[in-house]
């Protein structure tokens, strides 16, 4: 479907049937309200406001899916978008039969990219994991954050070791051409942190990550600058975001997955939500900040939440990744769920684990996968 249709569609939904479900709802509860559950799976759960700036699904399937054959087989997550030489590059982790987490991308040329329609110009991962025993990216690489510096693109990404302690970290890949990725010798650039994203301000890069919080198990987001991309000044680190703790928020426990954006003078974070889970958000948030150090939470948060019971992202939202095309913001989202309606015992079974637990039923019975959504509202109305 060409973008003008997806708008056409989105523009036209009406959600004609109220939502049978609660967040809550044991198996057997759902199947007390089966064969009534159906109609109302495949409404998208779209709470619109005339104001209110959020992202409304595109469609009741995932954008990307897990692909039989290829290496998102198992899995599709982490979706990043970037500009260079005259091309749109579509970044993504993928896990195929493997069991390794690798880094893929698609492309389109600038001219003719409208955010929905991607060529699939690499059909392996332009960043696998490596063969040396004692590198950091041995076991797994995800959670790509890229960005135009020196005339190159660099990759930065969360590595984990099969062997190094600390077991994860992030590293590093640039390429000077769009086609080949070259990891970094001196990887990885930070230890013991995970979920990177990168920002050029006043001729430093900023690299945001997550650092976990030992002592109350939550995650939160630290920073660091750098001149040249590689050497993070360990004495620029500072603690810039995190959960709203002691709060009945939906971002109360912890804060995941950080992506952010500009926009008149402003920088746009969105951020994952947990509320009762360390990595495990049901929402997506947004914050703002002038200087990339004070970030302001958007009062009409959350601006985004996980599906319906039953649908392919019921289970949680990761890494949130905005940009604009054609002046609408379109947003590519990580999403996990069962997908499998809630007709039988067994697909409420597996909603229940994928809503309930935490990653309940994760690469059994819910798996990740990559949606779209269309921003509506207006950001000059915060």
């Amino acid at each position: 479907m060409n973008s003008s249709n997806l708008k056409t569609k989105l523009l036209s939904l009406t959600v004609t049937v109220e939502s049978l479900l609660s967040t809550g709802c044991s198996p057997a509860e759902l199947e007390k309200q089966d064969g009534l559950v159906e109609t109302a799976r495949y409404s998208p759960p779209i709470e619109r406001s005339e104001t209110k700036f959020q992202f409304s699904r595109i469609g009741a399937s995932p954008f990307i899916s897990r692909t039989p054959g290829t290496f998102y087989s198992r899995l599709v997550a982490n979706p990043d978008v970037l500009e260079f030489k005259d091309n749109f590059y579509y970044f993504f982790r993928g896990q195929g039969e493997s069991g390794h987490d690798e880094i893929g991308v698609w492309t389109k040329p600038a001219s003719d990219a409208d955010g929905f329609n991607w060529n699939k110009t690499f059909s392996d991962p332009v960043i696998p994991v490596s063969l040396d025993k004692n590198a950091p990216d041995t076991d797994y690489i995800l959670d790509p954050a890229a960005i135009v510096f020196k005339d190159s693109i660099f990759v930065y990404y969360t590595a984990k070791s099969l062997k190094k302690q600390p077991n994860y970290s992030i590293a590093l890949a640039i390429s000077s051409d769009g086609k080949k990725f070259e990891k970094f010798s001196g990887n990885p650039v930070l230890e013991g942190v995970i979920a990177p994203e990168i920002i050029a301000y006043e001729g430093q890069l900023h690299l945001f990550y997550q650092r976990h919080n030992l002592v109350e198990d939550y995650w939160e987001v630290f920073s660091r600058t750098s001149t040249n991309g590689i050497d993070f000044d360990p004495a620029s680190e500072r603690r810039v975001f995190g959960p709203t703790r002691g709060t009945e928020g939906f971002d109360s426990y912890s804060v995941t997955t950080v992506r952010i954006f500009e926009e008149n003078g402003y920088f746009y974070m969105t951020y994952g939500g947990c509320r009762k889970f360390l990595d495990y958000p049901e929402s997506i948030g947004l914050a703002r900040s002038k200087d990339l150090s004070h970030w302001e939470r958007y009062p009409g948060n959350p601006i985004f939440s996980r599906g319906r019971a039953g649908e392919w992202d019921e289970g949680a939202l990761w890494y949130a990744t905005v940009h604009k095309f054609n002046g609408q913001y379109l947003m590519w989202y990580e999403g996990a769920g069962s997908g499998m309606g809630l007709s039988t015992e067994e697909a409420r079974r597996a909603s229940w684990l994928a809503r309930e637990e935490n990653y309940g039923g994760y690469l059994e019975t819910s798996f990740s996968q990559i949606g779209v959504a269309i921003a509506t509202g207006s950001l000059s109305d915060w």
